[in-house]
């Protein structure tokens, strides 16, 4: 195998589980939606792949490549809003938090699945959802603050040391690290 075809391979290697995580979560459980974003993602990312040779660079133009495609793309038929719930409650996501994420937009989504579950900082974020950032500094507080209010209604019967710190924190960390998959290896590299 060619250098060049290695350096692919590796590429799809450390980008491909994380990176439809993302679109899964993004998606809201669509998994053909998800699946296609991703593939076509990866596929630009591998074309481009001595300029992106940066883990957590290429990490951050992937994710904008698959927001980019899910911002253009309708929700998939395929998938009734039923199945697309039942597949993220399959991966642990509570009820509540997904009733949460289906509140906000793709783009406050984007920013709370980059910034909230997998780490990446301001700037990442920024690349990803294509602004400047002080505008994606607004997004995430202003998608934050939403997230909150409105996960406050759906948890208002959940005994608050379970949300912080808690069992409904842990539970939404472990799904969302399922959905995201290994995570050291393409952000923190």
């Amino acid at each position: 195998m060619r250098e060049a075809d290695l350096l692919r391979a590796a590429f799809r290697e450390v980008h491909g589980a994380g990176l439809h995580g993302f679109a899964l979560l993004l998606t809201l459980g669509d998994r053909s939606r998800a699946g296609a974003i991703a593939a076509s993602a990866l596929a630009d990312g591998t074309v481009r792949v001595a300029e992106l040779r940066h883990p957590e660079r290429a990490a951050a133009w992937l994710r904008s490549r698959v927001l980019r495609a899910a911002r253009r793309t309708a929700e998939s038929r395929l998938h009734s809003h039923a199945e697309r719930r039942s597949m993220l409650l399959e991966l642990g996501v509570p009820e509540p938090a997904i009733a949460t994420l289906e509140g906000l937009t793709i783009d406050d989504r984007a920013a709370m699945v980059a910034s909230s579950v997998e780490g990446f900082g301001l700037p990442d974020v920024a690349t990803i959802l294509g602004r400047d950032l002080d505008a994606t500094r607004r997004l995430l507080r202003d998608a934050r603050n939403r997230y909150l209010s409105d996960a406050l209604h759906w948890l208002a019967d959940v005994p608050r040391d379970a949300l912080v710190g808690g069992e409904i924190a842990s539970r939404i960390d472990q799904a969302a690290a399922r959905a995201i998959g290994p995570r050291s290896a393409e952000v923190r590299a």
